[in-house]
């Protein structure tokens, strides 16, 4: 809310330019970017050498891996914007709670990535979960998917 007033102090009509579900939309999808750069920068570097990943018994899908992994984070770090910004305007410590939880839950999960199947897919299904739960704290309904799928 402070952030707001300012923003608002800075505009012409008083107003703040940008709705709070923008920036959290903005905020959550940068932070994510920001990570996933972070990421696959690092892959890169192993993928230059001296020693290519593979050679040596390592799994061939590294890479592969490697790139849904970054691509559920990116996702990740925008629905928990999504979630958390609503949480703190609406004072709901248990979606914070849950948000900060699921971080920390990805976060382990990656320890598991020498087996990809044990990381990746309860990631995933946490993408799944997470997203639904952004879309729905973010307005949309089922309602809404079947209005916009039938072009209406």
């Amino acid at each position: 809310r402070k952030a707001d007033e300012g923003l608002a102090t800075l505009s012409e009509d008083g107003r703040s330019p940008i709705s709070l579900r923008r920036m959290a939309y903005v905020s959550g999808l940068s932070f994510g970017i920001i990570s996933g750069v972070f990421s696959i920068a690092n892959i890169l570097a192993d993928s230059a050498g001296p020693g290519t990943v593979g050679i040596h018994g390592d799994s061939q899908y590294y890479f592969i891996t490697s790139a849904f992994l970054t691509m559920a984070l990116v996702l990740l770090h925008t629905f928990w914007g999504i979630i958390f910004f609503d949480a703190c305007e609406r004072r709901r410590a248990g979606s914070l709670g849950l948000v900060v939880g699921g971080h920390l839950l990805t976060s382990g999960l990656t320890f598991l990535n020498p087996w990809y199947e044990a990381s990746l897919g309860p990631i995933f299904i946490l993408t799944l979960c997470t997203g639904l739960w952004a879309f729905s704290t973010a307005g949309g309904s089922f309602h809404n998917i079947l209005k916009c799928l039938s072009c209406k």
